[in-house]
């Protein structure tokens, strides 16, 4: 058994000299470059097992310090691969280290983006409901054994993933050279779920998304992928910004921008994988989790995540408390702060302060009969008039000639039932009422995506001030100025029937969604690798 040591400021050194012997770990210097690199300086170590004609007969297992395998895990490996000789990598199940019950990961999986996803739900425990699973798109590095030539072939883990994603990255391209990758229920693995300092953050696993996606898609989308991972950037800035979390959505971005600045990265990496590439890329279609089964997934995680903020374990997302603490003053004061506004103060405020901007700029056309420039002209003073022009079969322009009438007609003559018969005023008051009516749609719409007030607020105001909507009253465009005010009430309707609105209590929920792909990552400071020799090996400490 080989160690290498990352660089502990502990006594970890120490103990592995100690437990090993000072030839058996490989010292910080050579093996800078994270975990791959600490696995290629000690494989590197490793002197051709007597008895071994070929490496295809060596095995590499794979440990971290901050997971231990159960006493039998390894057995457990080498049976799985003696009765599919198939297989070139295995993996394990992956367990709290603190809660022996608690399931981080059976098998990895990816999203069609490329994101790392464990399907694994909120607190879920352990009752043997995966071990039926075999095949799976990757496995955790943690404990995971790989034959000595497969490994060798497609040079270990890629260097510009020196953390979260090096695992999915291997195994994808083990799967695109014509091997198995399965997980092994029965071999349990207890791994530190969340390390302070760890590799294992959403920034990483935002930088690892990108890299995989560019690395592993067809060269003609290279460009949109990368557009889209800009925007994509962008988009989880501004969400960071709107569920009152910057701090969250200026990392997201970040590590978008820090993804797409490593072209020669994503080249040699493209390169690497060419080379070793058996099957065609859309082998991996049908590995992928389906989107619709990733939208449930997080919305799963969202509800188990909002309930268990309220009545799990009395900490909310952030660690703060959010039941009492026994203490009253406290509890007084939490009361206290709680907001006392009614819920539709800030719409009332939004629509007041844009009515007053309608009336202040539009002042003209109060008690205007009429309104006429632009696209407007008055209607007609009956209803039936309206109906008519919208119905008929026959235009009455010069002679007449036969056609039919403007649909829009329609939507006139409704306006003109709102005005009680008159259409001209109903439309001028529409041109006053703009403003408010498109910062209320604005303000509920944005209740499907934050349950915080401030920046619903801030949505309508944004919304009723759109360009759009100001050259629409400038120059009379009813249909415009309609669409533009129901735009927000139909977003609405359609995130609602997804399923993608945001419940009750959960604003900052919301930012989470994001951040789902690093769970069980862990921070990877050393690796002790060892050739599975029958006897199972042992797992640091934390």
């Amino acid at each position: 058994m080989l160690a290498a040591d990352t660089g502990s400021a502990d006594d970890s050194l120490a103990l592995l000299e100690h437990a090993l012997g000072r030839g058996q770990v490989i010292s910080h210097a050579a093996t800078r470059g994270g975990f791959g690199a600490a696995v290629r300086a000690t494989v590197d170590q490793l002197a051709p097992p007597a008895g071994l004609a070929t490496t295809d007969q060596e095995w590499l297992w794979l440990l971290h310090d901050d997971a231990a395998p159960a006493p039998d895990a390894l057995a457990e490996l080498l049976k799985a691969i003696e009765r599919a000789p198939s297989v070139t990598v295995a993996g394990c199940k992956q367990l709290d280290w603190n809660e022996a019950r608690k399931l981080l990961d059976v098998g990895l999986s990816t999203s069609r983006w490329a994101q790392r996803l464990s399907l694994i739900d909120h607190d879920e425990q352990d009752q043997g409901q995966y071990d039926g699973r075999s095949d799976v798109v990757a496995v955790n590095s943690a404990g995971m054994l790989v034959r000595r030539d497969v490994w060798d072939q497609l040079k270990g883990f890629d260097p510009a993933l020196p953390g979260t994603g090096d695992d999915v990255d291997f195994c994808w391209r083990n799967r695109l050279a014509g091997n198995r990758v399965v997980v092994v229920p029965r071999a349990k693995m207890f791994h530190v779920a969340h390390r302070p300092n760890g590799l294992g953050t959403p920034m990483s696993a935002r930088k690892a998304e990108i890299h995989l996606r560019l690395k592993h898609a067809s060269w003609w989308k290279v460009p949109f992928l990368a557009v889209g991972a800009l925007l994509g950037g962008i988009f989880r800035l501004m969400a960071g910004i709107a569920v009152k979390d910057p701090g969250h959505g200026v990392r997201q971005f970040l590590a978008s921008c820090a993804a797409l600045m490593r072209p020669l990265a994503v080249l040699r990496g493209r390169s690497t994988a060419a080379r070793t590439r058996r099957l065609p890329r859309s082998v991996m279609k049908g590995l992928q989790t389906p989107r619709r089964e990733v939208w449930s997934h997080r919305r799963s995680l969202l509800e188990s995540q909002t309930a268990g903020d309220v009545v799990g374990d009395g900490t909310g997302a952030d660690g703060s408390d959010l039941v009492p603490s026994g203490d009253s003053a406290d509890d007084f004061a939490a009361l206290a702060t709680t907001n006392r506004l009614w819920t539709g103060t800030g719409a009332l405020v939004s629509a007041g302060l844009l009515l007053l901007a309608a009336l202040v700029s539009l002042f003209r056309l109060l008690g205007a009969g009429a309104v006429a420039g632009g696209a407007l002209l008055p209607l007609s003073d009956s209803l039936g008039e309206i109906w008519n022009h919208a119905s008929t079969w026959w235009i009455g322009v010069g002679a007449g000639l036969p056609g039919h009438g403007d649909p829009f007609g329609y939507v006139l003559w409704l306006l003109a039932v709102a005005g009680f018969g008159n259409g001209s005023t109903a439309v001028a008051w529409l041109l006053v009422l703009a403003l408010p009516l498109a910062g209320l749609g604005a303000w509920f719409a944005s209740a499907a995506l934050t349950r915080l007030r401030w920046p619903r607020f801030v949505a309508a105001l944004i919304w009723a001030a759109a360009p759009a909507l100001q050259i629409a009253i400038g120059q009379g465009r009813l249909g415009a100025l309609l669409a533009h005010i129901l735009i927000p009430w139909v977003a609405l309707g359609f995130l609602r029937s997804v399923g993608a609105a945001v419940g009750r209590g959960s604003a900052e929920a919301f930012a989470a969604r994001t951040g789902q792909s690093s769970r069980g990552a862990g921070r990877r400071s050393s690796v002790a690798p060892t050739l599975a020799s029958g006897r199972p090996g042992t797992g640091g400490t934390p």
